[in-house]
């Protein structure tokens, strides 16, 4: 059912309930039953790829100036970085010199090698001096991300560890100077990179995570994770396939009939329902509908994972990684 439908349903429902109320309760009533467990249709796959790490050339910094300049050799690397893992850009990696703090970089001309900071510089200051660009902050590709299932390094036979803190993190490696390759996926920051000015990230507000050790090789990520779900917007939007919009309805009229409750003014109580028990009615109907759909949803999903294990005969072969130098046995 189209959402201007839904709309016009949960409006018949109640005598002179606006209609301009309806979006927001129909979407309020999406909101929790998306909260209420991780559903499938919540479940999103993407990659992250981690360049080369640049250390051709030189820098030259100002300690409190978030403006830095690479040299030709440098501008000509980092250029050139970009043209071999172009789904990294240089605005999306970070810059160190020495054991200094890691800072984004949020411009970037590729004619002169000017480059602007995330915020002022405020390690030691130098001239022409050698430095490290590579990406070790990382943003899924949507706003409403929830969490990682999985992160997974396939040419390297690693599945990366995703239980870690920041605080774990920097007890371990304090100057992040462990460069191997990444094992470990941890929660970061919300992304702020040059918010309120004309260089803002694309990725405003989205979650960011550090992989560790540092990734300084070129590699692919395979990932998986959950998103929240967003709201419905346009009169034809509908709901994913395991959801029904009665089960929404049912929701959403639990708040309708509460306004029909509390705007019932003067007139007398046997001149209209009885609103507070159609509130109880309805949403014992929304329990035993979300406990149906619910059901529904977890069957799809055991179904899906049974259909993806590996045939049985792999299974009793073991496995070996000529690359990452891994073996094992069966499963």
């Amino acid at each position: 059912m189209p959402f201007i439908d839904m709309q016009t349903e949960l409006r018949g429902s109640v005598p002179k309930f606006p209609i301009s109320l309806a979006p927001t309760l129909i979407n309020r009533a999406w909101k929790r039953i998306r909260e209420s467990q991780l559903w499938s249709f919540n479940m999103i796959e993407f990659a992250w790829s981690s360049p080369a790490v640049v250390t051709q050339g030189a820098v030259t910094i100002t300690q409190g100036s978030p403006n830095v300049t690479f040299d030709a050799t440098a501008t000509a690397a980092l250029n050139a970085s970009v043209l071999a893992t172009p789904v990294s850009l240089i605005t999306q990696r970070q810059l160190r010199v020495g054991t200094s703090g890691i800072y984004n970089i949020i411009a970037f001309n590729s004619s002169t090698g000017a480059a602007i900071l995330d915020r002022p510089w405020f390690d030691l200051p130098g001239t022409a001096v050698g430095y490290q660009v590579y990406q070790v902050y990382y943003v899924p590709p949507v706003s409403d991300f929830l969490m990682l299932i999985s992160v997974r390094n396939p040419q390297m036979f690693l599945d990366f560890d995703l239980t870690k803190t920041r605080e774990w993190l920097d007890r371990t490696d304090p100057q992040r100077f462990q460069f191997t390759w990444p094992a470990f996926a941890i929660p970061f920051a919300i992304d702020q990179r040059g918010a309120g000015t004309v260089n803002a990230s694309s990725t405003l507000g989205f979650q960011m995570y550090e992989l560790w050790g540092q990734p300084v090789q070129v590699f692919t990520y395979q990932c998986y994770g959950l998103r929240r779900g967003v709201d419905l917007i346009n009169p034809g939007d509908t709901f994913p396939i395991p959801i029904g919009e009665d089960m929404v309805i049912a929701r959403a009229k639990y708040w309708a009939y509460e306004w029909a409750a509390a705007n019932q003014g003067i007139a007398p109580r046997n001149s209209a329902p009885d609103w507070k028990f159609m509130m109880g009615a309805t949403m014992e109907e929304y329990k035993e509908m979300l406990i149906t759909y619910r059901r529904q949803d977890k069957e799809f999903l055991n179904n899906y994972r049974i259909l993806n294990v590996p045939a049985v005969k792999a299974r009793i072969l073991g496995h070996y990684n000529s690359i990452a130098q891994v073996a094992g046995s069966d499963y």
